[in-house]
């Protein structure tokens, strides 16, 4: 039997774990430091109060265990893997060998070191610890305004860097919320103050002028207050300081203007890009290890032109397949294929019911888009929401697995 092992769970490491848990003759061990797969696409609802906690995060135990006996998640810290022996070695433990490996183990948020004082006052949002401190803080700065006369006459502010599409997304969703809030409780409440600071020249750079024109104008009728053209130089106690000599001040602060490889898949001996991802061939093969795939945002992804694919859920999911499926490929002595990702349309929230849905031909706006986001959404978690109730069960009958 050919053992695979994954390490991560994420969205490109559960596609690839969909494909091969179903062959006969392989076995998947999953691997993770988190014993859960945190849906990022609806962290951003959680943050705005939207949905509850466990609706963004499905359980790894319960998961592996609704595809079989041939599935196991093992919760353990990958610490580096030695290519030439095929094992994973872990900070504690016994090293696992593998026939193939697959790496996705995602990215973090990257706190440019040449902004002084950003990685000491502002939070990412990639991960779910991250989600709830952001959410902690904004309700508790609510209750005070309802429990406390003085303190509900105060203004606070909420400093997001980047402006591209986590930015958008969050700065658009806590206004949303904030303002039902307000309008809710009939308070003589002080003003949320959002910030939204991009060095660009408008939000979302890139995208099509009219998505630009339309989401820029929902956050400016939802009271999001826009910094475009200017990027953040300096960052202390309080306040950010722009390029432009502006200074912006702010209770809490978040920062989503990049991404950087995972430290686990920095430290691997490996050809790395400059953002620290692994570099692949167009099979997604680590070049020297054609039994080492990466995926998703652990990977340097390109088209079949050479063009860098952007990271995103639908780009780390697509690489997962094809990740898996020349694995099959190899396993059967067949020719590998090479690997083609499109992202096939983007979908925007920006507060409340709506959204934006791109799909390069054409858009939709509102109401509609909303309701097609939310259907995407669901697409993706109802399976795998079903597959760990069926594991659950399975455990519950047989605890010891």
């Amino acid at each position: 039997m050919r053992h695979v092992v994954i390490i991560g769970g994420s969205y490109g490491g559960l596609k690839a774990l969909g494909v091969l848990a179903g062959r006969k003759g392989v076995k998947v061990t999953l691997v993770d430091r988190h014993p859960y797969h945190f849906l990022q696409t609806e962290g951003y609802d959680l943050i705005a109060g939207k949905v509850p906690f466990d609706s963004t995060i499905i359980g790894l135990r319960s998961l592996c265990a609704g595809f079989g006996d041939n599935v196991e998640y093992l919760h353990a810290v990958a610490k580096d893997v030695d290519f030439e022996a095929k094992k994973v070695i872990f900070e504690e433990g016994e090293p696992l060998s593998y026939d193939y490996l697959i790496i996705a183990a995602g990215a973090v948020t990257r706190f440019f070191e040449s902004i002084e004082g950003l990685r000491n006052y502002s939070y990412g949002v990639k991960s779910l610890r991250s989600a709830l401190k952001l959410k902690e803080f904004f309700e508790q700065e609510l209750y005070k305004r309802l429990e406390n006369a003085t303190h509900a006459k105060e203004c606070y502010s909420i400093l997001i860097g980047g402006a591209g599409l986590s930015g958008v997304e969050i700065a658009a969703e806590m206004q949303a919320y904030f303002n039902r809030y307000y309008r809710s409780n009939a308070l003589a409440c002080g003003k949320l103050n959002i910030h939204l600071v991009g060095g660009s020249e408008t939000i979302l750079k890139g995208l099509h002028p009219s998505v630009v024109k339309s989401a820029t104008k929902r956050l400016l009728d939802l009271g999001v207050i826009l910094h475009t053209g200017s990027h953040i130089t300096e960052v202390a106690e309080k306040v950010a300081v722009l390029e432009n000599g502006e200074k912006v001040p702010f209770d809490f602060m978040i920062f989503t203007g990049g991404i950087t490889a995972a430290p686990f898949v920095k430290s691997l001996k490996a050809e790395h890009n400059r953002i620290g991802q692994l570099v692949v061939n167009p099979f997604l093969q680590i070049p020297g290890h054609e039994e080492v795939f990466a995926v998703g945002d652990a990977a340097d992804l390109k088209d079949t032109a050479g063009k860098r694919v952007p990271p995103t859920a639908q780009s780390a999911e697509q690489s997962g397949i094809d990740a898996a499926e020349n694995i099959l490929a190899h396993m059967d002595k067949r020719q590998l294929f090479v690997s083609d990702i499109k992202i096939r349309g983007l979908a925007i929230a920006l507060g409340g019911t709506y959204a934006i849905i791109d799909t390069g031909k054409f858009r939709i706006y509102g109401f509609a888009a909303f309701l097609g986001k939310k259907a995407i959404e669901k697409l993706y978690k109802l399976p795998l929401r079903l597959k760990a109730r069926e594991g659950f069960a399975r455990l519950r009958a047989c605890p010891k697995r």
